[in-house]
């Protein structure tokens, strides 16, 4: 199968832009986990077995209804070339736990009026967390090959906490807080209420929309901050396009790293953000030759620490795995000409 841009690194783009690496955000079509899965878009859910088969199955079959991307709904695609696919699958609970806390606090026992505490008193709580833990294996399967095209598995869980008073008496100074060590209990998972697996259930399914089909992501085209020439280094506008761009000005930043860029052709780091600025516009032939060029002039500066160039290189990756993402999705998403052509029709006929 094609290597395609690092699921990992895509579930990290959207925290990426809220760090403090000044740069430019937009939106991107992501590839999901599994590519292969999201060429089939006439997709049917069938049956999940286990406890809360039947919440896994409602489930999986809303999640697959809300699923869009660029306006469009991707799944209820169907037509002749179309794949045919079936989701099944099975629901385990893994475990049951609590854990039983015990407190001590100061409260009021005895109110005269809303709001109005007429006797204090130290109570002691015990207060039980339950937490039910479930695995949900989903796959789907090639209806009319019955291949196995993608099998998963994804975690979820649910909880629910309890508190009863056990204790009351006059403040005679003791300490306030946890006054014992808490109790940790297993039960068996057969018996775990059964709210709480349908709960954990649905968290579970939920996980597997970027597992299956595209999705939207905000991405961040860092800039380098500072020169590795000393051209760059002192000319001041560079400072300046860093400052712009801080301030979310990128037209403006933009502008002057363009400018810089006529005047210092082979600066490597004008040249990086010169493809962040083309990476941001959506002009990713643009920003791959830009960071490429940006690579190979830094790979020859005697003395340059791999840290300080190492921006450039993953930009380079980057660029290049959004690249090989739009051609995937431009070629799963691409749909032959409605009605067949004549000449088509005969010679499918023959």
């Amino acid at each position: 199968m094609r290597r395609f841009f690092s699921a990992c690194l895509l579930l990290a783009l959207p925290l990426m832009a809220a760090c403090t690496t000044p740069g430019y955000d937009y939106r991107a079509r992501m590839v999901p986990t599994f590519p292969e899965a999201a060429a089939y878009r006439d997709v049917q859910v069938g049956q999940f077995r286990g406890p809360a088969g039947n919440v896994a199955e409602e489930e999986f079959a809303r999640m697959l209804d809300d699923v869009v991307l660029d306006g469009a709904y991707w799944f209820g695609v169907g037509g002749p070339g179309q794949p045919q696919g079936l989701y099944e699958g099975y629901v385990e609970i893994e475990n049951w736990e609590g854990e039983t806390r015990f407190e001590r606090d100061r409260k009021c026992v005895e109110y005269d009026a809303p709001f109005d505490c007429e006797h204090r008193a130290i109570v002691e709580t015990e207060c039980t967390e339950e937490t039910v833990e479930v695995i949900v294996t989903a796959r789907l399967v090639d209806r009319d090959t019955g291949r196995v095209i993608f099998s998963h598995n994804q975690g979820g869980g649910a909880n629910q906490e309890s508190c009863v008073d056990i204790r009351e008496y006059e403040d005679d100074g003791r300490e306030l807080g946890v006054w014992r060590d808490p109790i940790r209990s297993s039960y068996d998972p057969r018996d775990a209420p059964y709210g709480m697996i349908a709960d954990a259930t649905v968290e579970a399914v939920r996980r597997f929309r970027t597992d299956i089909a595209p999705y939207d992501a905000t991405v961040r085209a860092e800039i380098m901050t500072e020169g590795l020439i000393p051209e760059e280094q002192n000319d001041p506008r560079f400072a300046a396009a860093v400052k712009a761009t801080k301030r979310g000005e990128m037209l403006g930043a933009c502008a002057q790293w363009d400018e810089l860029g006529r005047q210092w052709p082979d600066a490597p780091a004008v040249l990086h953000n010169l493809g962040a600025c083309a990476e941001a516009r959506g002009d990713m032939e643009t920003a791959q030759l830009r960071y490429a060029r940006a690579a190979d002039i830094a790979s020859h500066i005697p003395l340059l620490k791999d840290k300080k160039a190492r921006p450039i290189f993953d930009a380079l990756e980057r660029v290049s795995g959004r690249r090989m993402d739009d051609t995937f999705l431009d070629n799963v998403t691409h749909e032959p000409d409605w009605p067949m052509k004549e000449e088509d029709e005969v010679e499918a006929g023959s």
